[in-house]
């Protein structure tokens, strides 16, 4: 590969030694965190001891509009398009149809090169060891089924990625996640999810829902230190209880007309509720413990 043999002659010239190779995996991880998703994966063709750094990264940030930008300013050999990750077992769709000017289908490819690389990616990356994971989808861009779709991804990676990879292999559920950090935008979710915060995610400490569809009930945890809740539509959201919730902001978003939202949150410093006037009235702070159902 030109990219590798180029780096090897760099590094045999002399004085121009390959030196970031030369870190730790530890700090090396804590570089690729700062980077998106497919630019950490894409990382694998620098050399042979980068190949496989990235499906041990511990933050993943995967993000639709990352994928914007290629398709739209990148040419077919720019680097931002390259598709063969090596071994790296992200599969990619066939890029070879010639380019069209519409909009429609620029974001269709848009799409497509996004939905193969984030399937792929949830199911190689064993989620259940991330400290943190954001899991963005453009609502404007994205076709009306996207955040179904996202949410099956999310549901598969709750499924199968367990802290032990032979558990794993047996499509068996985690006993427990080390994640401490969620960020999802316009992703559908359901009750298996919070479910799945209650009872796996045993570390999380700060979680984030913006835009998304959501099916749930109740969110409930025993770690959550802060939560975020931006432009939601619940059905029937009727609770929210953390001991340890210290922050917790909902701003915009709806609730089912009927429903009564409960939050039990004894430690809470931080209240912010812009939400409609409706929906403000039908919210019940502190008033009604039940923390010991957690």
């Amino acid at each position: 590969m030109e990219v590798e043999e180029a780096a090897t002659e760099r590094g045999s010239s002399g004085g121009d030694a390959d030196r970031l190779s030369a870190l730790p995996d530890s700090l090396l991880h804590a570089v690729m965190s700062f980077l998106k998703a497919r630019q950490a994966v894409q990382t694998c063709v620098l050399s042979a001891r980068w190949r496989h750094l990235w499906r041990s990264v511990p933050c993943l940030d995967v993000d639709h509009d990352e994928f914007r930008t290629a398709v739209a300013s990148a040419p077919s050999n720019h680097p931002a398009t390259v598709h063969d990750y090596s071994d790296s077992d992200i599969d990619s769709y066939d890029d070879s149809e010639d380019d069209n000017d519409d909009s429609n289908d620029n974001s269709e490819r848009e799409w497509e090169d996004f939905e193969d690389f984030a399937e792929n990616l949830m199911h190689r990356c064993n989620v259940a060891q991330l400290d943190s994971l954001r899991l963005r989808v453009s609502r404007g861009r994205a076709p009306n089924f996207a955040d179904r779709q996202a949410g099956g991804w999310l549901r598969r990676a709750m499924k199968y990625c367990t802290p032990d990879p032979p558990r794993q292999r047996e499509g068996l559920s985690s006993s427990s996640w080390r994640l401490k950090r969620l960020y999802l935008c316009n992703v559908a979710l359901d009750n298996r999810f919070a479910k799945h915060v209650s009872s796996v995610c045993l570390s999380l400490e700060d979680l984030e829902l913006e835009d998304c569809a959501c099916g749930i009930h109740s969110i409930t945890s025993r770690s959550l230190k802060n939560l975020v809740l931006k432009n939601c539509r619940w059905q029937y959201l009727s609770e929210i209880a953390s001991p340890k919730l210290k922050s917790l902001v909902i701003s915009g978003g709806s609730n089912a007309d009927e429903c009564v939202l409960v939050i039990v949150a004894p430690a809470i410093a931080h209240l912010c509720l812009d939400v409609s006037l409706r929906f403000a009235r039908r919210i019940s702070v502190n008033q009604n413990p039940s923390l010991s159902r957690i």
